[in-house]
């Protein structure tokens, strides 16, 4: 019997990690470094506020903050900087939370105007031990509108003894009359580097092996949340250590090295060992989702790597690639098959890479032949006399005529042309778009396009869409141009017909149906 209430007592002593370590002092208050500065400066300059709104994500320190706060404003023996003594009663019954003038108050079960009536009520007493009464009010927006409304004089003018504490992850939903009576605090998600040192303190104190692999990749897959970071490392410790190969199989992370390959045998256009190892990572049991997510993460420390570099080439490939995987991570939660959209997008991101090869080719192939002619017909010029050179029309232009051609970029031109603009625009989501508008006006460059919708217009008036439109514009007409983008009222002609095109019958079917798309068909 005695063996059992030991044992009793020592489970019921445990306590999560996130509450042992929870800060009982500002200095300890991790990644808030803004927040704490300012609220320290108020404790010392004696200008407190009577209401506080406390926002952010979850797991950032809100409460905790708030908790502190109300320690302060108690305390006793305050320090020199403004931090709560720790000894005096009042801060010890703060800590082990038992003081009965701090009222902490969950929104989420008090949410109706009945509860704030009696909270109203019961303010206008005197505290009971402490200086003053402080209600921490958590998830504030789940208040209904009639509780709101009942608030808004209290927070306005409360008691002198009284000080109110809102914290929610959802400030939208709170009422601009509540915000407007408080003084409010933004917390950010804590960062990596800081979310690891504070576990790496932590095991240490609990003695625990931990790998500093295992603490970053804990930490990158919180989403700044340090209260999850340390329920995270708690649940996956195991007989006083934590390994990275714990960590990964318990999140359901291929790791690196997977999304390295990867990348590379797609910018390499190995499609057959990119899409062996998609098959790879499914068949390993790992979580294709969250191998998306970070595939998507890695790709964008390479774009943000291109935008340095000034590098536009490869700020184009990886943006198309971005949205093609991003579409994947969409798909493929209603996916029947989980690999089948990642596989598709391995595809789709080669066979945008082949096309833009291929024209290449055919391109320099067409200009070998064209100086092939030139040459023969050179060679025909020097034999013959002035005369026949005058009378005889030559059959194959040259080279410098082709580029008198492309260079002339006028508003007849750019119309006549649009249909091979659109096949030269990549990306399908911005070429959608880009096909319902209507040129405006050329002038020195600069090409106009006029859209009647802002949602077709948000789809190419940002940086990928300028540059891959821009990039189809050169391959066009074999120079640099500026795109700009504005709100119109769109005449319902639309900017080309397939009719005037001297395309490829397929390229005709291609307009055509975009044509349908859009609804000019109907018109």
């Amino acid at each position: 019997m005695a063996l059992l209430s030991i044992k009793l007592s020592t489970f019921m002593s445990d306590i999560a990690l996130y509450r042992k370590y929870r800060p009982q002092n500002f200095g300890n208050l991790v990644g808030q470094d803004h927040i704490r500065q300012t609220l320290l400066n108020a404790v010392k300059g004696g200008s407190i506020s009577h209401a506080y709104l406390f926002c952010g994500p979850r797991g950032t320190g809100k409460t905790t903050t708030a908790r502190l706060v109300a320690k302060t404003i108690n305390c006793e023996n305050l320090s020199d900087n403004g931090e709560p003594c720790e000894k005096c009663d009042l801060c010890i019954g703060a800590t082990e939370g038992r003081l009965i003038d701090l009222i902490e108050i969950d929104a989420a079960s008090n949410r109706g105007i009945d509860e704030i009536r009696a909270l109203k009520e019961k303010i206008q007493f005197s505290p009971t031990h402490a200086k003053s009464k402080i209600y921490i009010i958590d998830e504030v927006h789940m208040l209904s509108k009639d509780a709101f409304n009942a608030l808004l004089k209290t927070l306005e003018e409360p008691p002198e003894h009284v000080y109110f504490i809102l914290a929610t992850t959802e400030s939208h939903k709170v009422p601009e009359t509540i915000i407007s009576r408080c003084q409010r605090f933004d917390f950010k998600r804590v960062d990596v580097k800081s979310i690891v040192a504070r576990l790496g303190y932590i095991a240490q104190h609990e003695k625990v092996e931990a790998e500093l692999d295992a603490l970053e990749l804990i930490a990158r897959n919180v989403d700044g949340g340090l209260r999850d970071a340390i329920g995270l490392m708690e649940q996956i410790t195991f007989e006083g250590k934590l390994t990275y190969e714990a960590v990964k199989k318990s999140l359901g992370i291929t790791g690196h090295k997977a999304i390295t390959q990867l990348y590379e045998y797609l910018v390499s256009e190995e499609i057959g060992k990119a899409l062996s190892t998609i098959s790879d990572i499914h068949f390993d049991g790992y979580d294709l989702s969250q191998f998306t997510r970070d595939f998507l993460e890695f790709l964008r420390e390479r774009m943000l790597e291109a935008v340095k570099a000034n590098d536009h080439a490869k700020i184009g490939r990886i943006l198309e690639m971005i949205e093609t995987f991003q579409e994947a991570y969409e798909d493929g939660r209603t996916s029947v098959i989980p690999q089948l959209p990642l596989e598709v997008a391995a595809i789709k991101v080669s066979n945008t890479q082949d096309m833009g090869s291929s024209q290449k080719s055919v391109a320099s192939s067409s200009e070998s032949k064209a100086e092939d002619a030139g040459s023969s017909q050179k060679s025909v010029a020097s034999s013959s006399s002035k005369t026949s050179i005058a009378e005889n029309t030559p059959i194959v232009s040259t080279p410098q005529e082709k580029a008198d051609k492309v260079i002339d970029l006028s508003l007849e031109s750019v119309k006549k042309n649009f249909p091979r603009i659109i096949e030269n625009v990549t990306t399908p989501s911005v070429k959608r778009s880009f096909q319902t508008g209507s040129i405006m006006k050329v002038e020195n460059g600069v090409i106009t396009i006029g859209f009647s919708t802002n949602f077709h217009l948000e789809k190419v008036n940002n940086v990928q869409g300028h540059d891959v439109i821009e990039r189809a514009f050169k391959k066009v007409f074999g120079k640099n141009i500026k795109l700009e983008c504005e709100l119109a009222k769109v005449n319902i002609e639309p900017s080309f017909n397939p009719s005037d095109s001297h395309e490829d019958p397929r390229t005709a079917k291609v307009v055509e149906a975009a044509i349908t798309e859009v609804g000019w068909d109907e018109i």
